[in-house]
């Protein structure tokens, strides 16, 4: 009993951004998509505050996200290239309505934490869900990962690191999708075939590597639900 309590601490302490180099990549209340998952479904007091503090920081960089974008778009504008310079100043001014609109949700899922931190019932704001999910999270370093792989025993551990594949497949699977459509664009641009042409072929490549990576993470993920004993 003991050595399976301390299994399953080790892996939840490998869930949180307490090492001196992810501190300085990330803001040090932003949590890993695993930690936002785990907090979530334990959903003590403590946890909540945890939550509070992560959605804050996350809504923060929605915002400076927003702020860039903004910036983008206006540049985008004085460029040579006017078709280009138009379609691209829309896409970053979209970008930027996408993240303002993710900031204002983040903020009022980090206030319904807030409330239930203290102890006061609160309903969960409209597209909540998504950000308890992990949406926005970044994901567990590769010191993380490697530390929870080498302790996962208990099937509480083998269910991290299966949410961890299943949410890295879904990734490579909207990459893919994301290279496509850049493929099809640049096939449709008018001027420069040659180089359009070559731009396009090197999304297919990425395409193909995308949905190979994919379907790894799908494999490693049955195996970890396979290792957790199936269906919860």
């Amino acid at each position: 009993m003991r050595t399976t309590r301390a299994l399953s601490i080790a892996a939840l302490g490998v869930l949180s951004f307490a090492g001196a180099s992810a501190a300085q990549d990330k803001p040090p209340a932003l949590l890993n998509a695993l930690a936002v998952r785990h907090l979530v479904a334990r959903g003590e007091p403590g946890d909540h505050a945890r939550l509070t503090a992560h959605f804050t920081a996350l809504a923060e960089r929605y915002t400076a996200e927003a702020r860039r974008h903004t910036s983008m778009s206006r540049g985008f504008i004085g460029n040579p290239s006017r078709n280009l310079g138009t379609s691209m100043s829309l896409h970053c001014t979209r970008l930027a309505e996408a993240n303002t609109q993710s900031a204002a949700e983040v903020r009022e899922l980090a206030a319904y934490h807030g409330k239930l931190a203290g102890g006061t019932p609160a309903t969960l704001p409209p597209g909540g869900a998504r950000f308890e999910g992990g949406a926005g999270a970044p994901d567990p370093t590769e010191e993380d990962l490697s530390a929870l792989a080498a302790r996962a025993s208990t099937p509480a551990d083998h269910r991290l690191v299966e949410e961890y594949f299943v949410t890295l497949a879904k990734r490579y699977s909207g990459e893919a999708a994301d290279h496509t459509a850049m493929a099809r664009a640049y096939r449709g641009l008018p001027r420069s075939p040659g180089s359009a042409a070559a731009a396009a072929a090197h999304c297919d490549r990425l395409v193909r590597l995308s949905r190979d990576a994919a379907h790894e993470a799908t494999t490693a993920a049955a195996a970890h639900k396979a290792l957790a004993g199936g269906p919860r």
